[in-house]
């Protein structure tokens, strides 16, 4: 049987892949193992320190949950402790909030129908298309942070992962949806829900206060304890059609995909060095929020796997307000 691999932070440029071979056990906790086995470490509190593992048989790849605190999620569906279940490719393992993504060869990829009732659920499970406004928010400087504390990995996820939580509290007061933690960055979306520019408007407003945020937490010490290291983040805003639906088995987690997210990405990294907690736009959502905020134009940029260039904006704050 071919080697398959997992992928960490799928969908994400921080993602990696961890290979298994046949018959080579992958153990996934907080802790380094003590098994001989390989181990994938994942330094939050949230992970127990022996969580979950995965194991690579003549049979096929399985999962098994080893008695966590907060358990751990198979597409969607949370495993009971100590049980086997069977992997397939594309499905995905969640624990706390760190994605893992499948990869098997073609031949172990095809999952087959357990009862009739699933595979009515596989037979009927489409795509759905959706208008959307996605907002990537991303911390800045986080690899030269990770190698500053390499010998203190477990102090630079604990802050990270209350930075988030922050974050994320903030983003469902404002209506939005998380989609997904990915490294150091967020993804979350407004959906439209047909009263026009809402979800720009909400999308907007997240942004400015989501930076305000942040700039607070960055003072907190017992949130981020790294004084030579400022706590600063980047944020893009883009709207258009998005794709959405579960990758791998029906009842998997909700993903975004598409030119949308793509363009979202990308504007992030268009936040120059000298222009920290930056917030950069597209056309769209400016045109959809420009009632009550102002906007810079920054230029016409080329962004990779579209044809046409993309108009970018900086949000510069609500219209009533002195710039921020």
């Amino acid at each position: 049987m071919p080697a398959g691999s997992i992928i960490v932070y799928p969908d994400s440029p921080d993602s990696y892949n961890v290979e298994l071979e046949p018959g080579q056990t992958l153990e996934i906790g907080r802790k380094p193992t003590t098994t001989g086995n390989r181990k994938l470490v994942i330094p939050i509190a949230e992970v127990s320190g022996q969580h979950a593992e995965i194991r690579s048989t003549a049979a096929g790849w399985t999962i098994r949950d080893s008695g966590s605190t907060n358990g751990t999620k198979l597409n969607g569906d949370r495993l009971s402790p100590g049980k086997e279940y069977r992997l397939y490719g594309g499905d995905r393992i969640q624990v706390a909030h760190i994605d893992l993504l499948v990869d098997l060869p073609a031949d172990l990829c095809q999952r087959q129908p357990e009862s009739i009732e699933e595979q009515q659920d596989i037979t009927h499970f489409k795509i759905n298309l959706i208008n959307a406004t996605i907002l990537v928010a991303d911390i800045r400087g986080f690899t030269s942070l990770t190698e500053q504390y390499a010998d203190q990995p477990e102090i630079v996820m604990q802050s990270t992962q209350l930075v988030f939580l922050c974050l994320k509290g903030e983003i469902e007061k404002q209506h939005g949806e998380l989609e997904k933690v990915a490294g150091d960055a967020v993804m979350a979306y407004w959906q439209d829900d047909g009263s026009g520019s809402v979800q720009g408007f909400q999308a907007c407003l997240t942004a400015l206060r989501l930076r305000t945020l942040v700039r607070a937490l960055a003072q907190r010490r017992d949130h981020w304890p790294f004084v030579d290291h400022p706590l600063e983040i980047d944020i893009a805003l883009a709207s258009g059609p998005v794709a959405t639906g579960a990758l791998g088995h029906a009842k998997g987690n909700q993903a975004l995909l598409g030119d949308t997210a793509n363009v979202a990405f990308r504007l992030e990294k268009l936040v120059a060095e000298d222009k920290p907690g930056d917030i950069i736009v597209d056309e769209t959502t400016r045109n959809m929020a420009e009632e009550h905020f102002r906007f810079e134009w920054l230029g016409s940029y080329n962004i990779k796997g579209r044809q046409r260039p993309v108009e970018a904006y900086r949000l510069l704050g609500h219209k009533d307000t002195v710039q921020q």
